[in-house]
């Protein structure tokens, strides 16, 4: 690590329901932002139409905790992400993207896109990083 400089990981992972072969892809593997920078990582089921989706985030030592999600195209915000997180479902497709809109140093976590057809995910695999990376104040 070169001095005067942070670093801020952030992880993030898939879940879908196995039982029902359902693929969900999720990208970029890897976002490096400088403090106060944007982020944006997107979900995509693979030939599925499952209407609940969810976004998760883990940040080091800490449980999954349920930031977002998205029934019908309208996203409901946890408390703690109402302000500077942004999810979306665009329109007649099978894709969901999470912006981060100031990366901060409580961002650095691992995250997750989950979908279902009701209320649950069952399956949790690794699958994208993101860092952010600045001069530290």
């Amino acid at each position: 690590m070169i001095p005067g400089f942070t670093s801020f990981t952030l992880f993030v992972l898939w879940a879908a329901d196995v039982c029902q072969s359902v693929l969900i892809t999720q990208w970029p593997h890897y976002i490096s932002r400088l403090p106060n920078g944007s982020a944006e990582m997107h979900c995509y089921q693979n030939e599925t139409n499952y209407d609940y989706v969810y976004w998760y985030r883990q940040q080091r030592g800490q449980g999954f905790q349920l930031m977002a999600y998205v029934v019908a195209g309208f996203a409901n915000y946890e408390e703690g992400f109402t302000s500077g997180y942004q999810a979306v479902k665009v329109k007649e497709t099978q894709l969901w993207s999470l912006s981060i809109s100031s990366v901060q140093e409580e961002d650095e976590a691992v995250y997750l896109c989950a979908a279902s057809l009701h209320s649950a995910a069952t399956d949790l695999r690794p699958a994208q990083n993101l860092t952010a990376t600045g001069e530290a104040a």
